[in-house]
C-alpha cells in the first residue's frame, strides 16, 4: 500500500488493518473452508440435535459469511486505496459488526448442536469451536475487536452449557483455552501493529527520501542549466571582448613598427605585456566553460612525447627566463596515446604553475615507464604547498597568495582546468609537496601507443630576409576595426593587402587568405575550403574568437591553419613565414 501524505499512525494503522482483514485471496480460501466446516457439523449433528434446527443454524452463519466474502470482494486494495480516512474507520467498524455476528452464531451453537446424550459428538462440537476460535485468531488478530467478536464467547458459553448439566471439569477447562488464545490474540495484535508502525515510519521516510529526490533533481537540473548559460554566457562574453581586443593588439602591434622614442617604445612593451596576460586570461576561462558544458570529444592519437615536450620547451622558455627560471626537459624515448590537443593543455597548465610558483629555482619535466604505460612528472624546488592546500588547489579561482610569485597572476584556474582534462582523458594526477623543498606532480595512467606514433612538429622555416615583401594577401572580416588593424599590420610587415568585409564573388589571385571565422551570414571555414578550391597553392588561414577544440579538429581535418582571438601578432608573422616558406 502506498502511504497516503499526512496520514496519522491512527489513520494509516486503520487502514492496513482493514487491508489485511480483507485480504482478497486469504478471504476466498478462509470461507470456503468456513462453509465447509458449518455444514460437516450440520451433516454429523444434524440427527442427533434435529435436522431442522441443524439447517436453520448453518444457513444463518453461512449467510454472514457470505456477506463478509462480498464485502472484502468489493473492497479491493485498489477500492481502498481512494477512500478517505473517515470511510476507512466505518468500514472497518461494519466488519466488526459481522464479526460479531459470526461470533454469535458460534456462541449459538453451543446449545442449538450440542448433543445431550451423545458425549462423542458433545467433544467433536468442542474441538469444531475450539479449532475454529483458533482460525479466528490467525486472521483476525490485527483487529482485537473483530477477533474478540468472533471467538470471545463463543466457547465460554459452550462452557455455560456444560455447567447447566451439571459439569465442572469441562467449563474450567473451555475457560482456561479462551484465556489463553486470548492472550494469544493480544501478542499476535502488539507484533502485527508493531509491524504496522515501522511500515508506516518506513513510507514516511521514503516519502521524504522521494521528496527530498525531487528537490534534489529539481535543483541539478536549475543547476544544470544555470551552468550551461553561464558557459554560453562567458563564450559569447568571451567572443564579443576578444573582438576588440584582438583589434588593440594589432594596432599595437603597428605602432611597434614605426619610428618611436624610447618613452613610446616603453610604453608599447607594457600594453603587449597587458594584452598578453589578458588574453591568457581568457584562455582560461573559455577553457573551463569548454570542458563544463561537456561538447568536448576526446581524439586520442599516437605521438612521441620528446615532441610534445619541445614544443612545450619552446613555449615556455622565455616565460621561465623571465623568472629566472631553470627549465629542463628530460629527453625521453616515449610513444603514448591520448588526445595531443588536451593533453599538452593538460602540461601546459602544470609546467605554467610550477614556472610561476618557482621564481629562481628550478623546474623538471621528464617522463618514465609504469607498467604497461607512462607517468609525466613535473617537478620544482619551490616554496611548496601547504597539507591543508593541496586538495583546496584544484578547486575554481583558488590561488595562495602565500605562494605568490613574481609577474602577472592568474585567475587560479589552472590546476582545476588539468583536474577536468585528466578526468576527461582517464588519467590519474597526484601531488607530492613539501614546503620549503618544492612539489612534485605526477600525471599517471598515460597509456602507450599502439600504433606507429604521428609527428606533432611543424616543418622548420629557414629565415631570410623580409621573406613576407610582396606576399599577397586577402583579409576577410566583417569587424570594420580588426579589418583596418590587421590590414595596417600587414602593410606595415610588406604585405600587399586586399582588405574585405565579405568574400567576394571572384576572389583576386593572392598567397594568402586570412579570414575571421563567424562573419555575417556565413561560415569563414567553409569559405576557406572553397577558396582553397578556387585559387590553386593559395594559403588558407582561419581566425576565431571560438577556441572550442571541436572548432580546432574541424580546421585540422580541413588541413587550415587556425589563430585565436586575441591573435599574438608574433604568432601571425610566425605563421606567414612558415607558409610562405613552404613548398606548394
Amino acid at each position: 500500500m502506498n502511504m497516503r501524505r499526512n496520514a496519522s499512525i491512527d489513520d494509516y494503522q486503520a487502514r492496513r488493518g482493514l487491508e489485511l482483514l480483507l485480504d482478497g485471496a486469504r478471504w476466498t480460501v478462509a470461507t470456503f473452508g468456513h462453509w465447509f466446516v458449518i455444514w460437516l457439523l450440520v451433516w454429523v449433528l444434524g440427527e442427533a440435535v434435529g435436522w431442522m434446527r441443524a439447517i436453520i443454524w448453518g444457513a444463518a452463519l453461512s449467510s454472514v459469511l457470505l456477506a463478509q466474502a462480498i464485502f472484502a470482494s468489493f473492497w479491493t486494495l485498489n477500492r481502498l486505496d481512494g477512500v478517505d480516512d473517515r470511510k476507512i474507520r466505518a468500514l472497518l467498524r461494519y466488519f466488526t459488526v459481522s464479526a460479531w455476528l459470526v461470533g454469535c452464531c458460534w456462541a449459538a451453537a453451543g446449545f442449538v448442536l450440542f448433543a445431550s446424550d451423545a458425549p462423542e459428538l458433545q467433544l467433536f462440537l468442542v474441538f469444531v469451536m475450539g479449532g475454529m476460535s483458533l482460525a479466528a485468531v490467525g486472521t483476525q488478530h490485527v483487529h482485537l475487536a473483530a477477533c474478540y467478536g468472533s471467538m470471545g464467547f463463543a466457547v465460554p458459553l459452550l462452557a455455560v452449557r456444560y455447567a447447566m448439566d451439571g459439569r465442572w471439569i469441562e467449563p474450567v477447562l473451555l475457560i482456561l483455552y479462551t484465556l489463553v488464545i486470548m492472550r494469544l490474540a493480544r501478542m499476535l495484535s502488539r507484533f502485527s501493529l508493531r509491524t504496522i508502525r515501522l511500515q508506516h515510519e518506513r513510507d514516511r521516510l521514503l516519502l521524504e527520501l522521494t521528496d527530498r529526490a525531487r528537490d534534489l533533481e529539481s535543483a541539478r537540473r536549475e543547476a544544470e542549466e544555470a551552468n550551461l548559460a553561464k558557459s554560453r554566457f562567458l563564450a559569447q562574453a568571451s567572443h564579443d571582448l576578444r573582438q576588440p581586443l584582438h583589434a588593440i593588439g594589432l594596432f599595437v602591434e603597428s605602432l611597434s613598427g614605426r619610428n618611436t622614442d624610447t618613452r613610446t617604445d616603453h610604453v608599447i612593451n607594457r600594453m603587449r605585456e597587458s594584452l598578453g596576460m589578458l588574453s591568457n586570461l581568457f584562455d582560461s576561462l573559455l577553457d573551463v566553460t569548454v570542458l563544463d558544458a561537456g561538447s568536448t570529444r576526446v581524439r586520442p592519437v599516437d605521438f612521441r612525447l620528446a615532441e610534445m615536450f619541445e614544443q612545450l620547451r619552446k613555449d615556455f622558455s622565455p616565460i621561465a627566463a623571465e623568472n629566472a627560471v631553470r627549465l629542463t626537459f628530460v629527453h625521453t624515448a616515449a610513444e603514448v596515446r591520448s588526445d595531443p590537443l588536451l593533453f599538452r593543455r593538460l602540461l601546459q597548465n602544470l609546467v605554467a604553475n610550477a614556472v610561476r610558483y618557482a621564481p629562481g629555482r628550478r623546474v623538471v619535466v621528464g617522463a618514465r615507464r609504469s607498467g604497461d604505460g607512462w607517468m609525466v612528472d613535473v617537478l620544482d624546488n619551490g616554496p611548496g604547498i601547504a597539507p591543508e592546500d593541496q586538495q583546496r588547489i584544484f578547486q575554481e579561482f583558488v590561488k595562495l597568495d602565500g605562494n605568490r610569485r613574481t609577474g602577472a597572476g592568474g585567475l587560479g584556474l589552472g590546476l582545476a582546468i588539468v583536474s577536468r582534462l585528466s578526468r576527461m582523458l582517464g588519467l590519474q594526477v597526484s601531488l607530492h609537496s613539501l614546503p620549503g623543498k618544492g612539489t612534485r606532480f605526477r600525471v599517471s595512467d598515460i597509456a602507450a601507443a599502439k600504433a606507429a606514433p604521428v609527428s606533432l612538429i611543424e616543418p622548420s622555416v629557414e629565415a631570410r630576409e623580409d621573406p613576407l615583401d610582396g606576399t599577397r594577401v586577402l583579409v576577410v572580416d566583417d569587424d570594420r576595426e580588426v579589418l583596418d588593424a590587421t590590414a595596417d599590420l600587414l602593410s606595415g610587415w610588406g604585405c600587399d593587402v586586399v582588405a574585405e568585409s565579405a568574400f567576394p564573388a571572384t576572389l583576386p589571385e593572392v598567397d594568402v587568405v586570412l579570414s575571421d571565422y563567424e562573419l555575417a551570414g556565413d561560415d569563414g571555414l567553409l569559405r576557406l575550403v572553397a577558396a582553397r578550391s578556387e585559387i590553386p597553392g593559395v594559403l588558407p588561414v582561419l581566425i576565431s574568437g571560438n577556441s572550442t577544440l571541436e572548432l580546432k579538429h574541424a580546421a585540422d581535418e580541413a588541413g587550415i591553419a587556425l589563430l585565436h582571438k586575441p591573435v599574438r601578432p608574433v604568432r601571425l608573422r610566425s605563421l606567414l613565414l612558415q607558409l610562405a616558406t613552404r613548398e606548394v
